[in-house]
């Protein structure tokens, strides 16, 4: 078996190639997988896992952007070597003047079966309900000017037909997991693509888009360096028509105490938005809990209006874990 963090490696130059980003995106998107493809459901060590991800872009231009999401994943069946999983992924994504919004509430499946002691292969799926939103009430239109004087009792004259729109929107993924038996090393590498049903979101106006697919292909991993030390790294590529998303990151993680019920890790990592931030990030885990933090710092073209401040990301995630009962590895860890 290579060391995991080869096949890390491999799942960054895949993350790297040409990709033509996503519904929404997140810097530390390793703490919302669920995001990233139904294939990552039930993924973790635990028996439940919930999480919450809070994300505020560009505050200081008009075109700010707040985008939340929580999911709640857990193992339901296991006969063997298979592992079936549920889980259910909420977001909301909302910006500018006319709060421009996008929500999605969906559930997930996942079939997962191990290969050895040390591996296992998960092929997921997922149905949600997508709503796009907007209020045009805050909004000023030329139609609406009378002579000098602005009157918003004036009809705007503008193609909304209704202030929302409803679809359903299908998903589906695949990733492969190795976790070791014996230390802490471990390597995910998945795929994930969203909208396979090509849904049609409108707004009542002339026209009605088709919603183009979402790609993504994603990579993690942790290399045990010594006793209470670790190398993380991580990338993620996503691709949405002409819009595309690549990051990649790496880091180390020490452990800060081992104690029954006192488990505690701190994490610290740099990563780069290619063509866009820089992204500092800091985890702190403590038994079942895990806090993150993040921040862009903006460098692309935009961060003439921005002046380097992109946004501040938070992450928590709480995992129900049972305390461990000594026996004899029969399957992969993951489960």
């Amino acid at each position: 078996m290579y060391p995991p963090i080869l096949l890390t490696i491999l799942g960054l130059f895949f993350c790297c190639a040409p990709a033509v980003a996503q519904d929404l995106h997140f810097s530390q998107f390793y703490l919302n997988p669920l995001h990233l493809s139904p294939a990552s459901t039930g993924v973790f060590q635990g028996e439940w896992r919930v999480a919450g991800i809070y994300r505020s872009q560009w505050r200081t231009v008009p075109v700010a952007y707040e985008t939340y999401s929580v999911s709640a994943d857990w193992k339901a069946i296991q006969r063997g070597k298979s592992l079936v999983s549920f889980g259910i992924l909420l977001q909301n994504d909302q910006a500018g003047d006319a709060n421009l919004s996008w929500t999605q509430a969906g559930l997930n499946i996942s079939a997962a079966h191990a290969l050895n002691k040390t591996s296992a292969v998960t092929i997921g799926f997922g149905i949600a309900a997508a709503q796009r939103t907007v209020d045009i009430s805050n909004l000023k239109f030329k139609n609406q000017w009378a002579n000098d004087f602005f009157d918003p009792a004036l009809p705007s004259k503008e193609p909304f037909g209704q202030s929302s729109g409803f679809t359903p929107t299908l998903s589906g993924g695949l990733s492969w997991h190795y976790q070791s038996a014996e230390s802490r090393n471990r390597a995910t590498v998945g795929v994930g693509a969203f909208h396979l049903n090509r849904p049609v979101v409108s707004l009542g106006g002339i026209d009605e888009a088709k919603l183009p697919l979402r790609s993504c292909i994603f990579s993690e991993g942790i290399y045990q360096i010594r006793e209470q030390a670790d190398i993380v790294a991580f990338a993620a590529a996503q691709s949405m028509k002409s819009a595309k998303e690549i990051v990649i990151g790496a880091g180390i993680r020490q452990i800060l105490s081992t104690g029954l019920a006192n488990v505690t890790s701190v994490r610290a990592t740099l990563a780069t938005r290619l063509g866009d931030a820089i992204i500092p990030a800091i985890q702190l885990e403590r038994n079942n809990w895990l806090v993150g933090i993040s921040y862009d710092l903006n460098t692309s073209k935009f961060n003439e209006a921005t002046k380097g401040r992109g946004g501040i990301e938070i992450a928590v995630v709480w995992r129900v874990v049972p305390v461990p009962v000594t026996k004899v590895v029969k399957c992969c860890p993951v489960f």
